[in-house]
This record gives structure tokens, C-alpha cells and sequence, in this order.
């Protein structure tokens, strides 16, 4: 029943819930416009759709757009066996349109900066790898990111670049790394 429950399950009420917990953790507004879905078999797998990430709330002089990151669909798919033993290995986890604007805020500070918009926490949000102080052993086989674009904006010192058309491919063997990238992008019209 474990196993084919999460299958039956409506997760899109639990948007609400998702979305408090990321505020509370980041100090960002999370919007899910798109469905979520689990399943456990034949392999777990987690689906969610049209999901945006808000900049900072209450930055100095604010970011020139109020979306950090966006992106169409994101699918996680977890290896069962390891799973089974405690470990996280990630078979595959694909970006697919993912678009991230990146801006130097009028303070000098970045609006990638997560550790400093946590709300009441000094804590890092970045998760950690198996090292003996209670975290959890994850292992990345693979990641696609489909047709990305990612922004850079100062607007102090009149700067903005854009890449688009990223398409990557990415492993690492934990989250600290080492990862192996192989891909291409476009930058100014060039391939």
C-alpha cells in the first residue's frame, strides 16, 4: 500500500504547505501554477510543473524584477534500491526551460545570495552530503537542464548579459562535487 498510494494521492493540495515551507526557509515567495505529481513505482519519481521562485523579499532599493527563477517542468526520478537503504541516489533530474535572473541589488549584494534572505536563520539553505553530522547521503547520476536561459544584471555599473539556449548535461557524485558538465548555450547570437 506504501508503494501505490502516492499514486492516488492529489498532491497539488499541498502547493500551500510546499510554498510556506520555502518562504519560511529562504524568505522568497514560491508559486506552483502547474500540477505536482509522485509516484513510488516502477521507480520513484517526482513531477511538478510551471513553478516560480521570487526574488528577495525587502532588499535594499529591490530587484528590477520580482522573479528570481522560473521554469516549466522539473522531474526528479530516485533510484529504489539505495532508497530502500537510506541513501538518496537521483537517477535523473531534468530542468526543462528553466530561466534564472541573476542582479547585483542596489546595496551590492546578489539576489543568489539565499543564505542572507533566510528569514531569522544565518543557517546555509544548501544541502549537505553524508559526513558524519546527521545529513543525508545524496548522489546526483544526472541532471539535463532542456533549453535554459539565465540573466545577469548590474544595473549600477550598466551591465546585463543573457545566455540562452543552454542545454546541459551534469553529473557529480555527491553535492559538494566533483561534477562533470557537458553542453552548449548561446551567447549573443552565437552558438
Amino acid at each position: 500500500a506504501a508503494l501505490i498510494a502516492p499514486g492516488f494521492i492529489d498532491w497539488n493540495q499541498y502547493k500551500p504547505e510546499i510554498a510556506e515551507a520555502v518562504s519560511e526557509n529562504t524568505g522568497r515567495q514560491l508559486s506552483i501554477d502547474g500540477d505536482i505529481s509522485l509516484r513510488i513505482l516502477p521507480a520513484p519519481s517526482l513531477s511538478v510543473a510551471n513553478v516560480r521562485l521570487g526574488n528577495p523579499k525587502g532588499a535594499p532599493g529591490g530587484a528590477s524584477d520580482d522573479t528570481f527563477a522560473k521554469l516549466e517542468s522539473l522531474q526528479v526520478h530516485v533510484a529504489l534500491g539505495p532508497l530502500l537503504g537510506g541513501k538518496i541516489q537521483v537517477a535523473s533530474v531534468t530542468l526543462v526551460k528553466p530561466e534564472i535572473s541573476l542582479e547585483v541589488l542596489p546595496d551590492g549584494s546578489g539576489n543568489w545570495d539565499f543564505q542572507a534572505t533566510a528569514s531569522g536563520t544565518d543557517k546555509p539553505t544548501t544541502g549537505g552530503g553524508d559526513d558524519g553530522s546527521g545529513g543525508i547521503a545524496l548522489q546526483l547520476d544526472g541532471a539535463r537542464v532542456v533549453d535554459g536561459i539565465v540573466v545577469f544584471r548590474d544595473p549600477g555599473r550598466g551591465v546585463a548579459y543573457r545566455l540562452d539556449d543552454i542545454d546541459l548535461q551534469i553529473a557529480a557524485s555527491s553535492l559538494a562535487g566533483p561534477f562533470v558538465v557537458d553542453g552548449a548555450l548561446s551567447y549573443g547570437g552565437e552558438r
